[in-house]
């Protein structure tokens, strides 16, 4: 399977909308974000939303594509503030569930880690993980991948209806150079 990665430009946006948008509705659970929260925004907001920014890009949102299909996105934005600047996060992370287990999920973490060793200064990659029965823990994933949990889980983070998520806050440590 042949995945081509790529940065998303402006005129992805109207792709990336309709797979952010299915990505609420496939894992509910998974996104602080909810489908009825999304669903009208316009499209300029997604084409706000993968603006890339900085060169090397700071801010971006990574595609993965199959056949010119959007099947997957990762979601990065360093942090500007002056004492943050050597910690980012990454927003949002997701794969269509037709093409989950070809390691699509991987490819777009080691490529964000690739393009972020890039940045001068840069020495951790923070996320949240969120946590319910009806979703399968992504905590798995992102330590094989080398984060590590950041303590214990933040119980009843979110409501959605009547059930509680809990959350996981994960790291990434680069080791300094020099």
């Amino acid at each position: 399977m042949n995945v081509e990665l790529r940065l998303l430009q402006k005129e992805d946006a109207k792709t990336y909308q309709a797979v952010r948008l299915k990505s609420y509705q496939d894992d509910p659970f998974a996104f602080s974000e909810s489908y009825e929260d999304e669903k009208d925004r316009p499209t300029m907001d997604f084409e706000l939303e993968i603006e890339t920014v900085g060169t090397p890009a700071e801010w971006f949102v990574l595609g993965a594509f199959l056949e010119n299909q959007l099947v997957g996105f990762v979601k990065f934005r360093r942090d500007q503030r002056s004492k943050g600047r050597h910690k980012s996060m990454i927003h949002a992370m997701y794969v269509d569930p037709s093409f989950r287990g070809y390691q699509i999920g991987k490819k777009l973490i080691d490529e964000l880690i690739t393009r972020t060793k890039e940045l001068d200064g840069l020495e951790q990659i923070h996320l949240w993980v969120l946590h319910s029965t009806e979703s399968v823990s992504a905590s798995d994933f992102y330590k094989k991948c080398g984060f590590i949990s950041q303590g214990p889980k933040v119980l009843k983070d979110l409501k959605i209806g009547k059930k509680y998520i809990d959350a996981e806050y994960m790291v990434m440590y680069f080791e300094p150079e020099g």
